[in-house]
């Protein structure tokens, strides 16, 4: 069964204003998951962001600036992905298994 995986924001903190501009986020806290159906594994993580005033993005409560938040925890969230589905493929190989005679 194939891994599934996901990132989901828990929060973001920010400054109400900087430098003229408003909901300035500094911080994203965030969880992934990896999946394969019986066995998961979930991992949190807090990136760091630096503030650049030529590159600002405005807040706003939609999916299109939720997928930019999610790109601004990468390359962190894919390493954590990383080792979510490492962790759940040994799971699965672990799995017992069943034996049976056969005469």
């Amino acid at each position: 069964m194939p891994i599934v995986t996901s990132i989901e924001i828990l929060n973001m903190k920010a400054k109400k204003l900087l430098e003229g501009k408003s909901n300035v986020i500094q911080s994203i806290s965030f969880k992934v998951n990896a999946s394969d159906g019986v066995y998961s594994k979930q991992l949190t993580g807090t990136q760091s962001l630096t503030f650049d005033s030529n590159n600002f993005i405005e807040w706003a409560d939609t999916t299109e600036f939720k997928d930019k938040v999610i790109e601004w925890t990468k390359p962190y969230s894919d390493e954590l992905i990383a080792a979510c589905v490492s962790d759940v493929t040994e799971l699965a190989k672990e799995e017992d298994e069943t034996l049976e005679f056969t005469e």
